[in-house]
């Protein structure tokens, strides 16, 4: 059963590989800003800038990405190690799925997450967004510890799971509702309440020490930064909402998009949970504390939701994939409670439906590493020594993938042969390129006194929302 569940996770996120780890010019901006800081030993004091607001994020992501390079050094190894950690998320959904329904539930529990199309999608990529999904996951496997033997440094990691989370992206300030529910859904005394809340906060508390320790060096700018923003900074968003769109559209169909890859799938996830539900109601079943803890969490989310009026791309949700794989899991798991065979259908139409998907996510929805690629072998062909890499405007999106290779390799050098770089995509690019992939221009010794990269201005854009 573990072989099987691990073997589906495996598949689905290393298949076609090389076409699908996702190098563009974020991925690329913090691999460098990991490799240079393992190359002069510096470890980052804050994470990654963030797009929507004056602040920054924790860096234990870049860190994590620090000790990736060390551990796996060649050009896509925190790549694959992300990957890894998305792997061991499948087997924390089986653990639980084995505490609450045995072996039926790794198989249930281990092949929906495995199989997950949300989480197979993210599976090669490495931002900070994408290890929301692996903190939130350890948050959600150390509660089901922590309700088993009732051990105070499961609490501790249930705060430092949440805290870790919240550090590498802010769309999981909603996994402080999920202290919140252990605090309001156990009924013991009050006194051992206090203490479990008390030991999941010095959790959250370890985890944010490093910007703690920023913002004392630095005058309290980051703390004031990210009041800043929810306070003045938000405000520039507005994306209309309302409690029917919500409720009928919004929650149903992320639920259908992260399982089969299919937004209406949720409202037949709905309509299962519903039957499941009264029956349970109707027999009265006791349900387990962790679902209880789970669903108060989520209703409170739900609330936070409503009242954010900025963009929901995809990866600003990975934050409730977690509870999303759990509760689908939850609900094939009590079908088959009820009708063995029913839940053998049920089960078998999400995996075929997201097996599909996730077919053509692998080999039809590919990265663009294979382009940066081939841009490299070109340059290669005719330029064995060091280069100069400068480029125009905001061209990251090729020039900063080109840029992490090549530093890999120690060939960046002042006195290096220059490559220029205009992305045809957002500029009128001049003549006289050298290189054409997907409407990237590239350039060499062309005298045209574009931003030249170099490893200190990536690593000193850590510092971009406070003045530098």
């Amino acid at each position: 059963m573990w072989g099987l569940v691990g073997l589906m996770a495996i598949i689905f996120r290393f298949s076609n590989y090389e076409n699908r780890w996702v190098i563009n010019q974020d991925q690329a901006r913090d691999a460098v800003i990991g490799l240079y800081g393992l190359r002069n030993g510096q470890w980052p004091e804050i994470g990654s800038p963030s797009s929507a607001g004056p602040f920054n994020f924790g860096p234990w992501y870049h860190w994590l990405i620090m000790i990736f390079e060390k551990i796996l050094p060649f050009a896509s190894g925190p790549w694959v190690a992300f990957t890894v950690l998305s792997v061991i998320s499948v087997f924390l959904f089986a653990m639980i799925g084995k505490k609450y329904y045995g072996k039926l539930g790794i198989i249930i529990f281990g092949l929906m997450a495995a199989m997950a199309v949300g989480q197979a999608e993210n599976g090669p990529d490495m931002l900070n967004t994408v290890i929301v999904g692996f903190f939130s996951t350890i948050a959600l496997w150390a509660i089901m510890k922590l309700l088993e033997t009732e051990k105070l440094k499961w609490a501790v990691l249930v705060g430092a799971g949440v805290g870790w989370a919240i550090n590498s992206h802010f769309q999981a300030w909603g996994l402080m509702s999920l202290p919140l529910a252990i605090f309001l859904v156990n009924k013991f005394s009050f006194w051992k309440k206090i203490k479990w809340l008390a030991a999941m906060g010095l959790g959250w508390l370890i985890t944010f020490i490093p910007l703690l320790r920023f913002d004392i060096y630095h005058n309290g700018v980051w703390i004031k930064s990210v009041i800043e923003y929810y306070t003045v900074g938000v405000k520039k968003f507005y994306v209309p909402v309302r409690w029917l769109t919500e409720i009928r559209d919004f929650w149903p169909q992320l639920f259908g998009s992260v399982t089969v890859g299919i937004n209406w799938f949720g409202y037949i996830w709905l309509i299962l949970g519903l039957i499941v539900l009264g029956v349970i109601i109707k027999k009265r079943n006791k349900i387990k504390k962790f679902w209880w803890i789970l669903a108060l969490s989520l209703v409170i989310q739900i609330g936070l939701m409503r009242m954010y009026r900025g963009v929901r791309s995809k990866e600003y949700l990975i934050a409730f994939h977690g509870y999303i794989i759990l509760f689908c899991s939850w609900i094939v798991a009590e079908w088959f409670k009820l009708n063995k065979y029913l839940g053998i259908i049920i089960l078998s139409t999400v995996l075929i439906l997201a097996g599909i998907n996730n077919w053509k996510i692998i080999y039809e929805h590919q990265s663009q590493a294979k382009t940066i690629l081939e841009i490299k072998e070109e340059l290669d062909k005719n330029n064995k020594g060091p280069m100069v890499i400068e480029h125009f405007k905001e061209s990251d999106m090729a020039s900063m993938p080109l840029f992490y290779l090549y530093y890999r390799e120690n060939k960046i050098d002042n006195n290096g042969t220059k490559i220029s770089v205009c992305d045809g995509n957002k500029y009128q690019c001049p003549g006289g390129e050298t290189i054409i992939r997907n409407n990237y221009r590239i350039y060499i010794n062309k005298n045209f006194e574009w931003y030249e990269l170099t490893p200190e201005n990536i690593y000193g854009r850590l510092m971009v929302n406070y003045g530098k």
